[in-house]
């Protein structure tokens, strides 16, 4: 069976209904969707139609007992997640698996929404993240993604390239690759909210799959306001995000994933040159230092992410 489940978190969120009807309408293969309503809404929801299935949860969660709670409730093949808050491209969940491998997470090309026009923003799109340099980055100790600007224009022509770690509004992969790889994202570890998509990235790439930039689709996401962001989970501070983040920065740094095939610097290096102070383009944050081998074989830098306390 080929189905694509399409799993969409949803927090109160304004724009879920059209969401919904733009998947219906954009999908040619087989698919079920799966909304979870993380505690009540003030918006009208989608109507009942074939394949359209909710679960509801009185008292919100958060992200990651949604999506482990619906990928259970999925009967496809494939799971995919979007955002409530997306649009997609035509023939998406057709062209996502035409091209994914069963050890491999597979995601759209990006590009902003303007949500109330309901309308993809064409001037800009990005195709390729990295991992920023936690010890780079002066705010939090931490994997942010960032776009990799240089990485587009150098590389597009390519339709179906590796990328090092991925924006999360949309990705794709098999069920058995969330549940037996990826082991349903770890919510004991990194709590309900935070490092998503690094925690992806890192667990494909380490575990021996790939993560894959597939540009024959595309979805537009809606860019929320961190102050509405705030509101709808008033549970997430920026401050627990900041020392989750630093946790996992140095659980993957020390190569503590017990089901690694590989070491974390391996993954540096298969994508080597990253940016640096004296190469990095416009936007590529929290560069890589040419001599990051020998400050991450030092250890000194991670003594002091770990000597913080919330």
């Amino acid at each position: 069976m080929n189905k694509v489940s399409i799993i969409i978190p949803s927090r109160n969120e304004r724009y879920l209904t059209k969401t919904v009807e733009d998947i219906f309408a954009k999908a040619t293969g087989e698919i079920e969707v799966i909304v979870i309503l993380d505690g009540s809404t003030d918006y009208p929801l989608p109507k009942s139609r074939p394949n359209l299935l909710f679960m509801v949860k009185p008292t919100p969660e958060g992200l990651r007992p949604a999506l482990k709670d619906a990928s259970y409730m999925a009967t496809g093949k494939y799971l995919l997640k979007v955002d409530a808050h997306c649009m997609v491209s035509k023939g998406f969940d057709e062209v996502l698996k035409k091209d994914c491998e069963d050890n491999w997470v597979v995601v759209s090309r990006y590009h902003a929404l303007d949500a109330e026009a309901w309308l993809k923003i064409d001037r800009t799109h990005n195709d390729y993240f990295y991992l920023g340099c936690p010890w780079t980055n002066h705010r939090i100790f931490s994997f942010l993604d960032v776009p990799w600007k240089s990485r587009d224009q150098a590389r597009n022509a390519i339709a179906i390239d590796e990328t090092m770690a991925i924006q999360a509004s949309l990705w794709f992969m098999t069920a058995d690759h969330f549940h037996n790889r990826l082991g349903d994202l770890d919510e004991e570890m990194w709590g309900v909210w935070s490092c998503e998509q690094q925690e992806i990235s890192l667990k494909t790439w380490l575990g021996g799959g790939r993560v894959m930039i597939n540009k024959n689709v595309w979805n537009a996401h809606y860019q929320r306001p961190l102050i509405e962001r705030q509101a709808l989970t008033p549970e997430y501070t920026r401050r627990k995000d900041a020392f989750k983040h630093r946790d996992f920065a140095l659980y993957f740094l020390r190569n503590e994933w017990e089901n690694k095939i590989h070491k974390f610097e391996w993954l540096v290096d298969r994508f080597w040159p990253l940016p640096t102070p004296s190469t990095r383009g416009y936007g590529e944050k929290y560069p890589w230092p040419d001599d990051w081998k020998e400050i991450y074989k030092d250890k000194s830098i991670m003594k002091k992410a770990e000597a913080l306390r919330e």
